[in-house]
Formats: structure tokens, sequence, C-alpha cells
């Protein structure tokens, strides 16, 4: 009797560690085994990022491996369709809202009550724009940075020698000084746009859009209006008149964002490149320099604007009235919904999650010096430490703020291949073809 009564004891006592930690799974691992976690992404955090952010997150936590692959965004979407169509996929994954939230969105976790303490942490409504975008009842992707589109990028010394004395802020002073700079600088391009990328130029199309009716892009996503609506006519009309004005070169076509439309612009040989809020690193003048030496705006060292001064302004709105721009959360980090049942390695992604968002690991990817993203962090905003003359100084302050006021709406729409189709009708009406026939081959593709 005794044996047994002392048997029941030990049992007990063996078992209130895991009585205690059955309450919180995820700040608990079930083991002390060294934790691999896989992360796979695209664009961010780069080769050279990772480099950095291994280092610093396995010295703070030696317990976890972190592996990591990035790709070109084409063959990471089909990566994550081949892995988790086999029902494997990455631990952690790189996720952007829209098109590609909507596609696997069943095999991410639901980070409201696991990530609490991190997502109380950031911008109230950057985690409402979140939930928003996961399908309003949870949250599957930690916002790590925002971003807006499209603004001008433009090389302040060139303006100051063609006499232009303010950024265009419509379409007659943009035509001005467009004049001015030809006449100036006449083996130079005034203005240089890649519309050889689909991706960019479904961002194009959604913009003129907007300039018309705010919110149409979104409306028609949700299949509230049809993509043949007058307002759609009208932006593609403005588009176009925009190339028979010659602001837009028909040769765009052929020109991709990277690196043609920005080497372009960053050897010299354009006055003006379009492009998102992420390249606002370009306006660092290449005497500013990071722990190894290399400039911030990493594609300008060595060329022939290392000498230059670099601006920004919003694109102006071509029917009249403020700018508008779309945008939000641009990258976040998503976790793969089988982690529920491996605790060792929830609590591992938790915490590189932690890491990312709010500790380390936020303040070398969002809160360095020449960092592409707005950051989530309350509080945080973009280091103006490199940006020391007025141009570059205005032109960061131009992006911020016209994000964060003139906001109408997300980019992207949530049918990738709505999406895809955008970006060709912005290349054929730019190319001369008829744009309600256009329209209709766009609504044709979201009817099925």
């Amino acid at each position: 009797m005794k044996k047994i009564v002392l048997f029941a004891l030990l049992s007990i006592v063996m078992a209130l560690p895991l009585l205690a930690g059955g309450s919180n799974q995820a700040s608990t691992p079930a083991t002390t085994e060294k934790v691999t976690l896989n992360w796979w992404t695209w664009t961010l955090p780069t080769e050279e990022d990772f480099v950095v952010l291994k280092e610093g997150f396995e010295a703070k936590y030696p317990n976890i491996e972190l592996v990591y692959s990035v790709n070109q965004m084409d063959d990471y979407r089909q990566r994550l369709q081949v892995e988790f169509s086999s029902g494997v996929g990455p631990d952690v994954l790189s996720m952007q809202p829209g098109s590609m939230l909507n596609q696997y969105k069943p095999f991410l976790l639901d980070l409201t009550t696991p990530a609490s303490a991190t997502l109380g942490r950031l911008v109230p409504g950057v985690v409402d724009e979140a939930r928003l975008r996961s399908g309003g009842n949870a949250v599957l992707l930690a916002p790590m940075g925002m971003s807006s589109t499209m603004f001008v990028y433009y090389n302040a010394t060139y303006f100051e020698q063609a006499g232009i004395t303010q950024v265009p802020t419509d379409l007659n002073s943009l035509l001005v000084a467009i004049e001015k700079l030809r006449a100036t600088f006449p083996d130079k391009l005034p203005l240089t746009i890649g519309l050889k990328d689909s991706w960019f130029n479904g961002d194009v199309f959604a913009l003129f859009a907007n300039m018309v009716e705010p919110g149409i892009t979104e409306r028609a996503d949700n299949g509230e209006v049809q993509w043949t609506h007058p307002a759609f006519v009208r932006a593609m009309e403005i588009l176009k008149s925009l190339v028979d004005q010659g602001i837009i070169d028909r040769e765009a076509l052929g020109v991709a964002v990277y690196e043609d439309s920005i080497g372009l612009w960053a050897d010299g040989k354009a006055a003006m490149h379009i492009n998102g809020g992420w390249a606002v690193g370009m306006l660092s003048n290449p005497v500013n320099v990071n722990a190894d030496g290399q400039p911030y705006a990493d594609r300008r060292g060595g060329r022939a604007t290392d000498n230059d001064v670099f601006g920004a302004f919003p694109v102006p709105n071509f029917t009249g009235g403020e700018p508008v721009v779309l945008g939000g959360i641009d990258i976040g980090i998503s976790l793969n919904k089988t982690l529920a049942n491996d605790p060792a390695k929830l609590d591992a992604a938790l915490k590189l999650l932690d890491y990312m968002l709010v500790s380390e690991g936020r303040t070398f990817q969002t809160g360095r010096p020449g960092a592409g993203l707005i950051p989530t962090l309350q509080g945080a905003s973009l280091n103006k430490s490199i940006y020391q003359d007025p141009a570059s100084s205005a032109g960061v302050d131009a992006i911020v703020n016209t994000t964060n006021s003139n906001l109408a709406g997300p980019r992207g729409v949530a049918n990738p291949a709505v999406f895809t189709q955008l970006g060709v009708v912005v290349q054929n009406v730019v190319a001369g073809n008829n744009i309600m026939a256009e329209l209709e081959a766009l609504q044709n593709v979201a009817d099925k």
C-alpha cells in the first residue's frame, strides 16, 4: 500500500511542471533540444540582411537555428504552391496582403492570441489592416513594414541646372519641368518609368483609377462595380494622354523597373524615375556609408550621380486636387499553421516575430538609416540621419506624409489573375490598343 501511495505522489510531483506550463505552450518549449526554423522570403530581408539578422537572432537565442531562403517573386510563389500542396511548407514565410495572402490563407496560423504581446506594440491601425486583409476575424500576417506607391524620384542637381525651382504638383507644372529638362539636357530622358513588369503595372493601373475615383479598384475587386466602369475608362484615357504628350515614352514597355529604369536614373541618363516609397534609400548621397563602407543608396555608389542631390515628390493627381497614393502593409511575416502542433517550434517562431517586429531585428530591418519601409512599431519613424540636404529630407517627408494623409486604398487585388491582367491592360493601352476592348478583356478574366 505504501509503495502505491509513494508512486502516486511521485507521479503528481513529476506532472507539476507540465501542468504549470500547459496554459502557455507557446512560451514554454517542450524540449531543450536545438530548434531549426526555416524562413522563406523574397526581396526582404535580402541575403545581405539575413547574414546580420541570423547572427543577431542566434546570439540572442542560442537554442534556435535560423535557416533562410531568398527567392525571386515568381519562384517564391511557385515554391510555396508546390510545398503547401504537398502538406509541408516553410515554418516562417514572408507575406504580402492581397493576392498572395488570399492564396495561402488556409495554411497560415492565426497570430491573434499567440503573438498578442508583440502585436500590442504595433500601430493599432496597422494591426487592424492586417486583420482586415486576413478576412476580418484573424491576423494571418504580422506587419513588418508599410509602403506606398507611387512617387517621382528626381535629380535635384539637374532640376537646379535646368532652372526648376519647385517640384511639380500638377500636370501643367510637370510639363513645364519636362520641357526645361529637355532644353537643358537634350541627351537625357526627362522621365523614365518601367512598364515591362506586370506587378508594377498593376500599381500604375490602380493609381490612375484612384485619381479618378478613390476606392474604385477595391470596389471592383469586391465585385461591386465592373472593370468596364467609366472611372476605369477615364483612368486609361489619362494614361494614354500622358503617352500622347510625351510624358511617358512608349519605349517604356521594354524597360524593367529594376535595374533598367532605376539604373537610367542612377546613371544620370534620366532626370526623373517613378517608383514606390520603398526606394527612399536612393535619396541618400553615396558619401553616407554604413559600417561596411557601402552606400545606403546601394544602387548608386560608383555611378555618374555620386555627387548629385536626389529628391522625391508624389505623382501629381492628373485629375486635379491632392495626390493620391496606394499602399498600407507592404510585407509581413506569417507562420505555418502546423506549428501549433509543435510547441517548441511555435515558441521559437514567436520569438522570431518579436525580434523582427519590435526588437533588434526591427531596428536593423526598418529602423536603420536607408531602410525602405515605414516602420509599424508605435512611436517609430524613418531614420533621416543620412538625408542631410533639403531636397532629400523633403523627399522623405513627402513619402511619409503623403502615405499617412492621402492613402486612397490598398495595393493589389485579391485575384492574382486579375492583378496580372491589370498590368496587361496598361501595356496594351500604352501601345495604342482600344481602351474599352482591354477593359472588357479584364472583366472577362474577373468573371472566370
